[in-house]
């Protein structure tokens, strides 16, 4: 296919995001949440020996506490993880509406803090995010389970009828606390407890599998969980080596998450280049000098394999990326220094991947600067001067229209209005040269939001390519301007990060182009103004 059509698609994160367990490990009766698939062999709920909803609770309460255990003022649990090649620890500490978990898995670090109603989360790279989003809703619904309520809360729960898990007889629950995300809850028939916890998560299906189940000061945990999304091959097991409970807890557990930022003395312009519909960086390593994407929709600071085997780093581990398919080859790496421009970012962990060979040699390029760099700045580009304004957060003076966004997933999600009816989530992606991606869930769901053509297309991404089709929104609102006639390219892809459940789409460069961005994750927002380049479409045929 020509050149122009495999760039205009060409998507890397989207393309690149990491499968890894976004979620705390919880340290009540059900530990650990994470990646999956499956669900089991399902009959109806009407079937003859299914319980009421009301005695499924029942059985589960009965279940996981003795009828005198007190109740549970404190909680620490600890013990290992393991999968996709890494070996790591868990520890997490439950004080009354307080929790902190960690999650150490070979060199990636994840945190999260739950101080009351207040949810948020650290990576390994020091970036620190309120928590709002799809990742908050899952959090309601974790503590919902994970204190017992939904067992109290019989007009939450929905009885699903029978479903067998490796050969053992369930009952399905789903459990949909206010304000929270739907899941599934499997109770085993025989002992009431339960055998599995799932929820929708991206482009599939997660699940937990729960096991080893041992009873302490008259309370039952499970020592034993088993994520997945279907691909084994990058499975996490959790096994849990202490629980101690209603022991005091040094309040410095705590304590509020710090924010990492860039080592700069104030603002600095980067000239940036323009090549088949991307905006590039320059990037200097360890004196070695590299151009990087700009790329608001990936997940990580990502090298291409001939960097770091020049850099001499040694990669490890064997993760997934999500990117027009599901596709392995994600390894991770520890960088002392990264500098752009002015600025220099310490100690980060950054993933690898052979980028020319994962993308079906649409990608032969150095790297992509992701969501750690944005997290630790305040940055503006203008694409029309070629130019990105950056500094440490509060450096810069925002100007234009603030858009809110959501970070819950480490890139900005913005809602947008779709012919001046339908508002939905968009990932607002510099990394894609498109106009606007919709994603098959979304359109389905959607029937008639744009229209069906036969002009068939091939996008590219971490994974190869995917199928679409390329079609036209007549408008598109962001923050009260309009663009009109926005070309837009329907993903096809039923797996994938072009598949994802919660999002409508991407944003892509080849609207954000129109305006000068300003990226500001500390005030959880972007800022748009017209550029000097705005065109809004109306004169398009």
């Amino acid at each position: 296919m020509p050149e122009a059509d495999r760039s205009t698609f060409a998507s890397c994160p989207a393309a690149c995001r990491r499968r890894i367990a976004a979620r705390s490990v919880a340290a009540a009766r059900v530990p650990a949440l994470a990646l999956a698939f499956a669900c089991g062999l399902w009959a109806p709920a009407a079937a003859a020996g299914v319980p009421s909803t009301k005695e499924l609770l029942a059985r589960y309460a009965r279940a996981v506490a003795d009828p005198d255990a007190a109740d549970i003022v404190h909680a620490e649990t600890a013990g290992t993880l393991s999968g996709a090649g890494l070996v790591g620890t868990f520890h997490v500490w439950q004080q009354g509406d307080d929790e902190r978990s960690d999650q150490l898995l070979g060199p990636r670090v994840d945190r999260t803090l739950r101080l009351g109603d207040r949810l948020y989360a650290q990576d390994s790279n020091g970036n620190v995010r309120r928590l709002t989003g799809i990742l908050a809703r899952r959090q309601r619904t974790e503590d919902f389970i994970d204190s017992g309520a939904f067992a109290k809360a019989p007009g939450r729960c929905t009885s699903r009828g029978v479903a067998v898990i490796d050969n053992r007889r369930t009952y399905a629950l789903d459990v949909a606390p206010d304000g929270g995300e739907t899941e599934t809850l499997y109770l085993d028939a025989a002992s009431g407890l339960p055998d599995r916890i799932a929820f929708d998560d991206d482009d599939g299906r997660t699940t937990i599998d729960l096991s080893d189940w041992r009873s302490i000061e008259g309370h039952r945990f499970a020592f034993k969980s088993v994520e997945s999304d279907g691909d084994h091959l990058f499975d996490t097991t959790q096994i849990t080596q202490s629980v101690v409970l209603d022991l005091p807890i040094d309040p410095a557990v705590f304590a509020p998450l710090v924010q990492r930022v860039v080592d700069m003395s104030g603002t600095d312009v980067v000239k940036l280049t323009w090549n088949a519909g991307h905006l590039y960086a320059p990037v200097t390593i360890a004196g070695h000098a590299y151009t990087f994407l700009i790329d608001t929709g990936a997940q990580d600071i990502l090298l291409d394999k001939h960097v770091a085997s020049e850099l001499q780093l040694r990669p490890v581990g064997a993760l997934e990326a999500s990117g027009a398919s599901r596709t392995g080859g994600l390894q991770v790496v520890r960088l002392a220094v990264l500098d752009v421009g002015a600025g220099r970012l310490h100690d980060l962990v950054v993933t690898t991947i052979d980028l020319g060979a994962s993308t079906s040699g649409a990608f032969r390029i150095d790297g992509i600067l992701g969501y750690p760099f944005f997290a630790a700045t305040v940055a503006r580009i203008d694409a029309a001067a070629r130019t990105m304004t950056f500094g440490p957060p509060g450096s810069l003076t925002a100007g234009g229209t603030r858009i809110p966004i959501e970070l819950d997933r480490s890139f900005p999600e913005a809602q947008l209005r779709l012919d001046r009816s339908t508002d939905a989530s968009f990932i607002v992606d510099t990394g894609n040269a498109a106009e606007l991606l919709l994603y098959r869930p979304f359109v389905e769901r959607h029937a008639g939001i744009v229209p069906f053509t036969s002009t068939e297309r091939r996008s590219f991404g971490i994974g190869g390519e995917t199928e679409s089709y390329r079609t036209s929104l007549d408008e598109l609102e962001i923050g009260g301007t309009s663009l009109y006639h926005v070309d837009t390219d329907v993903m096809l892809a039923t797996s994938g990060a072009f598949a994802d459940r919660f999002d409508a789409g991407n944003l892509g460069l080849g609207v954000l182009k129109n305006f000068i961005v300003t990226f500001d994750y500390g005030d959880d927002a972007i800022y748009l103004e017209p550029g000097s380049d705005f065109d809004d479409g109306r004169l398009r045929a």
